[in-house]
C-alpha cells in the first residue's frame, strides 16, 4: 500500500504536471487573442512565451534556375512538406497567407517580403501565426520564419539559409520541429533536383 506521504506526493506531481500543461494552453490563448484582434503578432514574446533563433544552412550543387524552379511559388509546398496548403490570396505577393498542418501544428504563414530576380539571390520571409499543438504541449508563433538562396561558384551551386526567430511556451521541442523541418526541407530539393552532393565549387 501506497503511505500517505507517497500518495500525497504523487498527487502534488501530478497537480504540477496539469498546471505546466494549462500554463502552455493559456499561454497559447494569450497570443491568439492578440493576433485574433489585431492580425498582427504581439510585440516580442508575450507572457509564457520565451525567444529563440534557429538556422539552417545548406548548399546544393544546382543553378539558380533549377533551384526556383522547385522553391518559386510560396503555394506550392510539395518540395518541403505536402500539398494540402491554401492560400488566401496571390502567389508570391507581400500579405498572402497560406495554411497547411505539420505534426498536428496548424500554420498560418504570411508574407512580408518576397523577392525573385532572374539570376537572384531569392529571398522571402514570412510570420508563422500563433499556434498550440496539445500533443506536444507547446505554443509557438515567428516573427521571422526566411529562405534565401544565393548562387555561388558561377553559379553552379546555391547557398540556402533557413532563418526563423520565434517566440515559444517550450524553446527546446520548438527549436527541434524547426530545425528538422528546414533540413528536411533542403535535402528534399536536393533530391528533387538529382540528389547529387555539393562537396566545393570546383566540383560542383
Amino acid at each position: 500500500m501506497l503511505s500517505l506521504n507517497s500518495f500525497t506526493s504523487i498527487i502534488a506531481l501530478l497537480l504540477s504536471c496539469l498546471c505546466v500543461h494549462i500554463t502552455a494552453q493559456q499561454a497559447g490563448f494569450a497570443a491568439f487573442a492578440v493576433f485574433n484582434e489585431t492580425n498582427r503578432l504581439p510585440a516580442g514574446c508575450t507572457d509564457g512565451y520565451e525567444s529563440a533563433h534557429d538556422e539552417v544552412l545548406y548548399t546544393v550543387p544546382y543553378t539558380y534556375q533549377q533551384v526556383i524552379s522547385i522553391i518559386g511559388s510560396f503555394a506550392n509546398i510539395t518540395w518541403n512538406r505536402d500539398n494540402s496548403t491554401t492560400l488566401n490570396g496571390t502567389d508570391n505577393t507581400v500579405g498572402t497567407a497560406r495554411t497547411y498542418d505539420y505534426l498536428g501544428i496548424r500554420l498560418i504563414e504570411t508574407i512580408k517580403t518576397y523577392e525573385k530576380p532572374v539570376n537572384g539571390p531569392y529571398f522571402e520571409d514570412h510570420t508563422i501565426a500563433p499556434s498550440y499543438n496539445s500533443a506536444l504541449n507547446l505554443s509557438l508563433y515567428a516573427s521571422v520564419d526566411s529562405l534565401s538562396a544565393n548562387p555561388i561558384c558561377g553559379n553552379t551551386a546555391v547557398a540556402l539559409n533557413f532563418t526563423v526567430d520565434f517566440c515559444s511556451t517550450n524553446i527546446t521541442e520548438a527549436g527541434a520541429i524547426f530545425h528538422s523541418l528546414h533540413l528536411q526541407d533542403a535535402l528534399t530539393l536536393q533530391e528533387f533536383l538529382g540528389n547529387e552532393t555539393f562537396t566545393g565549387c570546383q566540383d560542383s
